[in-house]
């Protein structure tokens, strides 16, 4: 479903993942949820997912569970629910010890901007506490997550997974001094983070570096050749793109109206397109389903059948390029 939702999504560095080893994924996030959903998809490995505890509701804990997921406590949520991280902390320790894997968004906000945020110290507490209560050496993994859109549909992403830090180098240091431990960890992390984002840095000429970088006729470059692009000498490509998309909205009204009406109630933008998925993902296949029916009774199941691949072919042909 993801490869349908975008128009490519491209891997490098998938052989860095390391197999059958505690492990911490930390990805950049610009994306809300649809970060974790990329990685999950395509990193090689089963993961668990550290999740911000207020999506957590007495209707969506079950369903979040099963998608293996714990919650995590921040400071916004009040400084004195933040001991209950402890529990969540004592079961991620559990998981490393089986040589599980759990991803958290260090940088413990999201937004739209392309380069590193701040990390909080959060991630590299967990992994120092965890190396000292297993004896099996674990790995801290860096993913970038470089979108050339991050907002629409029929866009590319190129994920990037970049070399394992291993924990154990920085142990001795935290248990000498625990404050300089979790510095040195997290200066590491950054670092690694910095190296698989095409724009790490906040700069003087950033937002040109965006628009001459993220451009459709540098989708198929590969992570380095993105990097070492000459913004001065590349002309930045008119992004207004031709509009198919008056198909779709007849052939599928009703899911479009859904996904609008929800979209322009959203004034954070990086919401805009994990919503545009995670809706999509289940109201075009309900609405195919309820049209297939209602054609079945009426006319029969050839023109039933023959609708709902129209309606299908609709969509699709209507976000190509």
């Amino acid at each position: 479903m993801l490869r349908s939702y975008f128009h490519k999504i491209r891997i490098e560095g998938k052989e860095n993942v390391p197999k059958n080893t505690p492990l911490i994924v930390i990805p950049n996030h610009q994306n809300a949820f649809l970060d974790a959903i990329l990685v999950g998809a395509f990193i090689p490995i089963p993961l668990h997912y550290l999740t911000r505890q207020d999506v957590f509701t007495w209707w969506s804990k079950p369903l979040l569970r099963l998608m293996n997921m714990m919650p995590i406590y921040r400071i916004r949520d009040g400084f004195s629910k933040l001991s209950l991280n402890d529990a969540v902390f004592e079961s991620c320790r559990n998981l490393f010890g089986n040589h599980g894997s759990v991803l958290i968004f260090a940088e413990g906000n999201h937004g739209k901007d392309y380069y590193l945020r701040p990390l909080t110290k959060g991630a590299a507490r967990l992994a120092l506490q965890s190396q000292e209560a297993i004896d099996t050496e674990m790995m801290v993994l860096p993913v970038g997550l470089n979108y050339f859109n991050h907002q629409a549909a029929n866009s590319t992403v190129l994920i990037n997974f970049g070399k394992p830090i291993p924990v154990k180098e920085y142990v001795k240091s935290y248990q000498t001094n625990a404050a300089k431990g979790l510095i040195e960890i997290r200066n590491a992390i950054s670092t690694g983070m910095k190296e698989v984002l095409v724009i790490p840095d906040m700069s003087p000429e950033y937002d040109l570096r965006v628009q001459a970088i993220f451009q459709e006729k540098h989708e198929d470059l590969s992570f380095h050749e993105l990097q070492s692009i000459d913004i001065t000498e590349t002309i930045i490509e008119d992004k207004k793109q031709k509009k198919k998309h008056h198909l779709a909205w007849i052939l599928n009204p009703l899911p479009l109206l859904i996904i609008r009406k929800v979209i322009s109630g959203i004034d954070d933008v990086v919401f805009h397109s994990s919503l545009k998925f995670g809706i999509g993902l289940f109201a075009f296949p309900l609405w195919w389903v309820i049209v297939f029916f209602t054609m079945f009774f009426l006319v029969g199941i050839n023109i039933a059948l023959l609708t709902v691949i129209v309606m299908v072919y609709g969509l699709y042909y209507s976000y190509q390029r």
